[in-house]
């Protein structure tokens, strides 16, 4: 069988991972009885057409990928197909109804990305706080200035959705002495004491928070969640974060309350296209930007390649944990 590799990033030199097979990806596959193809140097991504694709997986068993577009199109003229894994964990790249129809099992890295992406959260979290940028500036300007900031201990953080990204961002934040609110479609109360959190209405949410962090998927019921109304809620100096995907987020009203002053901040780390360099929040003040780097770590990367490795000689196996399975 074929694995074809398209993720970028895939194995890369320098890449923190361990001397022995079980922690090496190719290795991994091979030992699976694959032959690996590795195009991981080769530029695709979310820009990748369908026939760029399809030229790279024609022949594939199965694909390592990573935002490419695996569409109901390209699926139909791979007919030897039989398994996908995200390099990451969202999938809203792949058409999975398709995927099921035609029987092809679609993975993700479950496990391997949260942490890192919680952590970029916090990142966001502190910036906002401690405004560290401003107080250098000035140090380096040759003036002498204490700033009094927020800081993050007695504020509170609401998190729209709770799953594994959720969950981290709540283990990190909780010993800043954060009060942490979240919102789900199916809250359970016994997070509450393993994680310090609250579940409340969206509503609430919105109105109580100091600094909201949107961690869900894309779909078609989030896909414009965060909009004029949702944002005509929120404090007038509160943060919005979203490490979600562009389109849960209507960027141009983000942009209108951070002009109009309705807005205290905003993060983001994902954008409606992608590579992205003419977003409507780009050179607002207030604002932090970052490539879709919240899961780009060295350790981290080396995680998501082995992980995906694994995902794919488990399937062959028959022995992989349904937690990486797409539903």
């Amino acid at each position: 069988m074929r694995v074809v590799i398209t993720s970028r990033g895939f194995a890369e030199k320098g890449e923190l991972r361990g001397s022995s097979s079980s922690n090496d990806p190719e290795s991994i596959l091979r030992e699976a009885g694959f032959e690996v193809v590795n195009l991981s140097g080769s530029g695709f991504g979310a820009q990748s057409t369908e026939e760029e694709l399809f030229e790279a997986l024609k022949d594939a068993d199965a694909a390592i990928v990573g935002l490419e577009p695996i569409t109901e199109s390209l699926i139909r003229r791979l007919p030897k197909l039989r398994a996908v894994t995200r390099r990451g964990i969202g999938y809203d790249s792949v058409d999975i109804d398709a995927c099921r129809a035609r029987g092809i099992a679609v993975m993700r890295t479950t496990g391997a990305v949260e942490g890192a992406v919680a952590e970029h959260v916090l990142a966001y979290l502190l910036y906002f706080a401690r405004r560290l940028d401003l107080q250098n500036q000035s140090m380096q300007s040759g003036r002498w200035e204490r700033m009094a900031m927020p800081g993050l201990a007695g504020s509170t953080l609401g998190l729209i959705g709770f799953g594994g990204i959720g969950k981290e961002i709540a283990r990190r934040a909780a010993p800043f002495g954060v009060r942490i609110l979240y919102t789900c479609r199916h809250p359970d109360p016994a997070w509450e004491a393993e994680f310090g959190v609250t579940y409340v209405p969206m509503d609430e949410l919105l109105r109580e928070s100091d600094a909201v962090s949107v961690n869900v998927p894309l779909t078609p019921a989030t896909r414009g969640m965060i909009g004029e109304a949702e944002l005509s809620l929120m404090k007038r100096d509160a943060v919005l974060i979203n490490i979600a995907r562009g389109p849960v987020v209507d960027a141009a009203a983000v942009r209108r309350h951070l002009d109009q002053g309705t807005l205290g901040g905003a993060a983001a780390d994902v954008f409606d296209h992608e590579p992205c360099t003419d977003s409507p929040l780009m050179g607002a003040e207030k604002t932090v930007l970052t490539p879709h780097t919240a899961s780009f770590t060295k350790r981290n990367a080396a995680g998501m390649n082995i992980r995906a490795a694994r995902n794919i000689a488990e399937w062959a196996r028959g022995t992989l944990d349904p937690k990486y399975v797409v539903k």
